[in-house]
């Protein structure tokens, strides 16, 4: 003769598949890592970008390159993100072929103004910089290439918006300067 014994059993298998499932999820619970928050930032940041840009010679006397510098000050918006007005001093050197057709012709613009800057945090510490030149900008394009190329080099300097990504130091941190990685700039920031 066989007892039955299902109710018990069943029972115990339960109690123990319930206890082992909350025993885990309580280990799973206390091994997870806490996130890192990110670090303090400051209210305001001085910033100097210096272009990085290679200098090729063309020619003997014939550059393709030039400098230019974009400084100013961000100060933190009420939304978390970043802005300010930056100043623009710029060299660029044209040497070469500017289409299928042109023959080869040297320019120089320089110029120099305002620049509305807007900054957006977009990884704990990381910001993404966006300027675009104000009214006013100035440029002067000198050389011996096509007016055509000139007017829409002018054209292109005073309307084009640039953009930067890079880590800001927590608040209070000393400044620090880096070449960015993927651009062709190096950032001091204090």
């Amino acid at each position: 003769m066989m007892r039955q014994t299902r109710g018990p059993a069943l029972a115990l298998a339960l109690s123990t598949l319930f206890s082992s499932a909350a025993a885990g999820q309580s280990i799973a619970l206390r091994a997870l890592p806490s996130a890192e928050p990110a670090p303090p930032l400051a209210a305001v940041y001085r910033v100097v970008l210096q272009s990085a840009w290679p200098q090729l010679q063309a020619t003997a006397g014939c550059e393709n390159g030039g400098t230019e510098t974009v400084q100013g000050v961000l100060s933190r918006t009420p939304g978390g993100d970043y802005t300010g007005t930056f100043t623009r001093h710029t060299r660029l050197l044209f040497c070469g072929a500017h289409g299928p057709r042109a023959g080869a012709c040297t320019l120089v613009l320089e110029g120099e103004g305002q620049v509305a800057m807007q900054g957006t945090i977009v990884d704990g510490n990381q910001v993404r910089l966006v300027w675009t030149p104000t009214a006013g900008h100035a440029a002067e394009v000198r050389g011996a290439c096509d007016a055509t190329f000139k007017e829409g080099l002018e054209r292109m300097y005073l309307t084009a918006a640039h953009g930067v990504e890079f880590r800001l130091p927590a608040a209070g941190a000393g400044p620090r300067r880096e070449s960015l990685e993927g651009y062709a700039w190096v950032v001091a920031v204090e």
